[in-house]
């Protein structure tokens, strides 16, 4: 309140002050230009020039003000537009995900114009001109996606893998992935591709990869073992690229009885089957592995006879290890041990491979009868559980 009382004294004294000067000397101000000329008082003169300055200046403001109206009038429509875009966007892709693919399309196209990501769009238009079989759409669209944003190439590559893997084209599949980078989606779809080509060995090649990713290991593990299986079951296999694939598995694969069934059916080399299944039944017992490792050559059989004796201190009353004594004392020429061991094997649990080999003995001693006898409870066996023949097949 007091500052206001101080500014209006200030102001009505310089008002008299100022009128007292124009009172006591008015000046004047003479202008010409050619032969024209103008006078007038000083104060005048100050007074249109102090409005003229005031005009200019608020003119300007006003030109500023229209100016900045058009830029924001373009802001006002171009967010329109964008929010237009959106809307179009997000219809067509609820009509993507419905499975309305010519819909989807349509609206996924007229959002991409204004769209602050086309690429996008057009990405997603491009796999429903596909699910509708139109491919010069797609191919179209892929290609628009590109041209709005360069970078888009890896989802382009990956959308491009989609529609071949849902086509069943495999290999094109794969090409496109290489195109694609590498993580977890892409992942996936090279696995289905390889999965579907019976591609054991890119499998294998991605494996590593696959684990890394993985959700569940034991699914995980589950499926390793799978492509183990079937790559060891490869007729191109040596005993060099058996052992190669056998090493490389994980250890909780190497101990795998089925797994090191398989290895040792295919490996020729017995000096390497032994070790691996005297290795694996270490650590865990296995009845197939007991009965594999009676089946032996000659060169090894002194060596299996004491292991598998040995094993008797903590499976004394088990079928398959009697089944194995027997094949491993039949190999070494002792037959009357062999019977035992079979008929003992027999007492324990019927198998195909005792009644045989029993049956075998039997009959070189002339004991048709009773070697006839286990023949057909060997084949009565054989056609009720549908057991495998125990011969090793290599």
């Amino acid at each position: 309140m007091k500052r206001t009382l101080v500014v209006l004294l200030v102001l009505i004294v310089a008002a008299g002050w100022l009128g007292t000067l124009i009172a006591e000397d008015p000046g004047y101000v003479l202008i010409t230009y050619g032969d024209h000329t103008v006078q007038t008082g000083l104060w005048v003169f100050l007074a249109l020039l102090l409005t003229l300055v005031t005009s200019g200046y608020y003119v300007i403001g006003g030109i500023k003000w229209l100016l900045g109206t058009g830029s924001i009038l373009q802001r006002w429509r171009a967010g329109l537009k964008h929010t237009k875009s959106i809307q179009l966007t997000d219809k067509g892709m609820v009509f993507l995900q419905q499975g309305a693919w010519e819909r989807a399309e349509k609206f996924l196209v007229a959002g991409a114009i204004h769209s602050p990501t086309p690429s996008q769009n057009y990405i997603s238009a491009a796999k429903a001109a596909d699910a509708q079989n139109h491919i010069e759409n797609r191919e179209r669209y892929f290609r628009l996606a590109l041209e709005a944003s360069p970078k888009a190439e890896g989802a382009v590559a990956l959308a491009r893998a989609e529609t071949n893997l849902a086509r069943g084209e495999w290999r094109k599949t794969l090409v496109n992935l290489e195109q694609a980078g590498q993580n977890k989606i892409t992942l996936g779809l090279r696995k289905q591709a390889l999965l579907q080509l019976r591609d054991w060995q890119g499998l294998a090649d991605v494996m590593p990869e696959l684990r890394k990713h993985a959700d569940d290991e034991a699914s995980q593990l589950m499926f390793e073992k799978q492509v183990a299986r079937q790559r060891l079951a490869s007729p191109n296999n040596t005993d060099e690229s058996l052992e190669i694939i056998y090493n490389r598995l994980p250890e909780v694969l190497r101990r795998d009885p089925e797994i090191v069934l398989d290895y040792c059916q295919y490996v020729r080399d017995d000096k390497q089957t032994e070790a691996v299944i005297r290795s694996t039944i270490k650590h865990q017992w296995d009845d197939q592995l007991a009965v594999m490792y009676g089946q032996s050559a000659k060169a090894m059989l002194t060596k299996r006879i004491k292991t598998a004796e040995g094993w008797q201190k903590n499976h004394p009353d088990n079928w398959a290890l009697n089944a194995c004594l027997g094949q491993l004392y039949e190999g070494n020429g002792e037959k009357d041990r062999a019977k035992v061991a079979y008929n003992k094997s027999l007492q324990m649990q019927p198998s195909v491979l005792a009644h045989e080999r029993l049956a075998k003995l039997l009959a070189f001693d002339g004991e048709y009868a009773k070697s006839s006898d286990h023949l057909r409870q060997a084949l009565k066996i054989t056609q009720s559980s549908h057991q495998p023949s125990h011969h090793r097949q290599k």
